[in-house]
């Protein structure tokens, strides 16, 4: 099986998807571990995609965490199933800032990040903070339209809240056992 795990920031999907991993055991890739170890550069991007598509090709059964619409697509088609979190922008909004507190205080806080990836309160985390608040409105259609291009409707589960995302995880188990 082959999941990919999209949402906004702060709307659960590194979370959900190490859950996904102790549950299946499948190996797992955090994209912003990867994005955030590069210099941002065109270069880093081909780098980024070829990454992806080495992990994808390299195990049959797998899960990848992260949106980056720029790549998305070639997830889309290999994925068998898409996770899509949608929760409110101020509940991703409040995760956010609290798991970047967090990490100011312990680095480890989040395993899906480099260590030497830091935060700081400034123009570049508003400007973060505001992509956040304009997901809805500014990505969701761009990602809509890339599930819908790609036939990939079928593949898609949207979870909006804690008792679905743990009735996912429950299935998932139920799924696993039986395989």
């Amino acid at each position: 099986m082959k999941i990919i795990v999209i949402g906004q920031s702060g709307s659960g999907k590194s979370t959900l998807a190490r859950k996904i991993k102790e549950i299946t055991g499948f190996p797992l890739l955090p994209l912003d571990l990867l994005w955030h170890t590069t210099d941002y550069s065109i270069q880093a991007k081909k780098w980024f995609l070829q990454e992806q598509q080495s992990f994808m090709v390299s195990n049959p059964s797998w899960i990848v965490e992260g949106n980056y619409t720029s790549t998305l697509e070639e997830r889309i088609k290999e994925a068998d199933k898409i996770i899509w979190l949608k929760v409110p922008r101020y509940v991703a909004i409040y995760r956010v800032v609290w798991r970047s507190l967090k990490r100011k205080i312990n680095k480890k806080s989040r395993p899906d990040m480099p260590e030497a990836f830091t935060e700081k309160l400034n123009k570049e985390y508003v400007e973060f903070l505001s992509f956040i608040w304009h997901f809805e409105e500014n990505n969701e259609p761009k990602i809509q339209q890339l599930i819908q291009e790609n036939h990939a409707r079928n593949k898609l589960i949207i979870l909006k809240t804690r008792g679905e995302k743990q009735k996912f995880l429950t299935k998932l188990k139920i799924e696993s056992k039986n395989n």
